[in-house]
């Protein structure tokens, strides 16, 4: 698939799913600047403001030359789309079609604003490597009609944990039931699992200190114990997940929105 047959395949998406017809009230991005602090992890990050009622961005932060290597100026929708890896761009109307079958038709209006999206993706730096990147989205204004309207997008960078892409989607909520790594290339069916609850309070502190690239002696450290404790609780943790090695937990870890 050419780039510029999956680029019109996700604005089609867009179109069919999301046209607003009563934008309502544009919200200001500088209120919504606290919701960052719940959506990033310790990685490297930038944020964008995607409108839907323009079909463009109306911000990207200046991370962006950080992660990517290119101008917040230079960062339009188009040039978003065409930055992503080409495996990942042919399926990314599946994974925007899911998202907007999900908010629009799985839950009430007034739900929309309390899940965030979260999927994985490939997007070029300006080195010409690929960076890979955890995407996490939230709208935060909905338009009279009840279509998604703005949505603050942030993207980290987790190429070092070198997860495996699979274009699975996660919809994570604090108030609401939370569903995690289905399935996009298939009728939206929605399955609660209860992956974070396999852990205890301690090996979920373990779980996020891997996640943060610490070694065993520095978790131990960090959280007071042996490191024959921290290798127990690892060894609980992998049997758990059913997981063969701390790199398998890392990806599954991302694909079950533990991060």
């Amino acid at each position: 698939m050419t780039k510029k047959k999956g680029i019109d395949k996700v604005m089609s998406v867009w179109k069919a799913q999301n046209k607003i017809l009563l934008p309502g009230k544009r919200q200001d991005i500088k209120q919504i600047v606290n919701e960052l602090a719940r959506l990033f992890s310790h990685s490297s990050f930038y944020y964008l403001i995607m409108n839907f009622d323009i079909a463009d961005i109306d911000y990207v932060s200046e991370g962006v030359c950080d992660v990517l290597g290119i101008s917040p100026e230079k960062m339009n929708l188009e040039k978003f789309l065409s930055l992503m890896h080409p495996d990942d761009l042919d399926k990314m109307h599946q994974k925007e079609r899911t998202s907007l079958s999900f908010k629009l038709n799985k839950i009430p209006k007034e739900d929309i604003t309390k899940y965030k999206t979260v999927y994985l993706m490939r997007l070029r730096h300006a080195d010409g490597s690929y960076r890979t990147i955890l995407h996490q989205s939230k709208a935060f204004t909905v338009s009279e009609d009840g279509k998604v309207f703005q949505t603050i997008c942030v993207h980290n960078d987790i190429t070092h944990l070198n997860p495996v892409i699979d274009h699975k989607i996660s919809f994570i909520s604090q108030e609401c039931p939370s569903y995690y790594a289905l399935d996009t290339e298939t009728e939206l069916t929605l399955i609660q699992n209860s992956f974070k609850e396999l852990f205890t309070k301690r090996e979920k502190e373990v779980v996020n200190l891997i996640l943060q690239g610490k070694s065993t002696k520095q978790i131990a450290t960090l959280l007071f114990i042996s490191i024959q404790t921290v290798n127990c609780h690892k060894k609980n943790i992998l049997k758990k997940s059913h997981c063969k090695n701390t790199s398998d937990l890392i990806s599954t870890c991302i694909k079950e929105g533990f991060i």
